[in-house]
């Protein structure tokens, strides 16, 4: 090797050490008597040390706090052996809030809300702008609220997991110019699968809405939803009421069937495109298949897969 050769090799290896002698790595055991054992403890040590790198929190054990990670980036929180964040508050506080922060990754916790309690809090929040991510994640048990909120201009992206026993309202709501992907996400159980509104924006990409005792998807207030596919099955009203200047895209084999109202449901100025002949709605109770309403619906593009059409121009 020359001289000079020998020189960039070197510069190269400080550099990259230098880069990542900038993360940073805490373990947190949730129950233990010494050691970080919370993880609003380990938060803390990561927001005051000179670090500016990333930062990774794994964790162990059942963890019984409210969690608030404001104003933090590129940080990753991970589950180990199934580790959970359980809401001590009775309700009075949200499980986890993540606010004013970019790029946060929480990956294969269960997240519990408190199932007994009546308060409208949700488990979750990502809301004030932040950037979201969620892997195998079970987010459950909020009595009135969200399983997962997404608010206020925030993106959330969910990857697997499951959305379930949040029986006041719904699984996700994406509200307030929100935007929101899930990918392989299951909701179910819920009051509503999902709520989409506010100018909010959803895309699920092979995910399930099955099963919840209301509305699978509902879709409201100059909001959009495209399923790219979805399947939504078995819930007890429409599969998917998209209403107030709303609209609905169905792409890629999308399935609509055996809800117990209409499967597409549109009313108010909204409007659902159905791209491609492989898109199912069948077998739905209420009205139809795919139902316009007055007031200036429209369902374009309807394949012939589709079931039973009532007032669609």
């Amino acid at each position: 090797m020359t001289l000079l050769k020998s020189i960039f090799w070197g510069l190269g290896l400080l550099v990259l050490m230098g880069s990542t002698a900038n993360a940073t790595t805490l373990w947190v055991n949730c129950g233990a008597t010494k050691g970080l054992t919370s993880i609003n403890a380990a938060l803390k040590a990561v927001q005051n040390s000179e670090s500016h790198g990333p930062a990774t929190i794994n964790v162990s054990g059942a963890c019984h706090e409210n969690v608030v990670i404001q104003s933090m980036d590129r940080l990753t929180l991970n589950a180990v052996n199934g580790a959970s964040i359980n809401d001590p508050s009775q309700g009075v506080s949200v499980t986890l809030v993540i606010t004013d922060s970019r790029d946060v990754a929480i990956n294969n916790f269960v997240i519990n809300g408190y199932a007994a309690g009546t308060s409208g809090n949700d488990v979750v929040w990502c809301q004030d702008a932040s950037v979201c991510r969620f892997s195998g994640d079970t987010v459950q048990n909020a009595p009135q609220g969200a399983g997962i909120g997404v608010y206020s201009g925030s993106y959330a992206d969910i990857e697997g997991g499951f959305l379930q026993n949040n029986s006041g309202w719904t699984g996700l709501a994406v509200l307030r110019s929100a935007r929101a992907r899930a990918q392989g996400l299951t909701s179910q159980n819920n009051w509503r699968g999902f709520v989409v509104a506010e100018g909010g924006h959803l895309q699920l990409n092979g995910s399930t809405i099955a099963n919840n005792t209301d509305v699978g998807i509902e879709v409201r207030q100059g909001a959009a939803l495209v399923c790219n596919p979805c399947t939504v099955t078995g819930n007890g009203s429409h599969g998917i009421n998209v209403e107030h200047s709303s609209v609905a895209t169905f792409d890629n084999n999308s399935s609509v069937t055996g809800n117990v109202g209409a499967g597409v449901n549109l009313t108010n100025l909204s409007s659902a495109t159905f791209d491609g002949t492989g898109n199912v709605a069948n077998n739905n109770g209420g009205q139809g298949d795919v139902v316009c309403n007055p007031n200036f619906t429209v369902a374009a593009g309807l394949p012939v897969a589709v079931g039973k059409v009532v007032n669609c121009p």
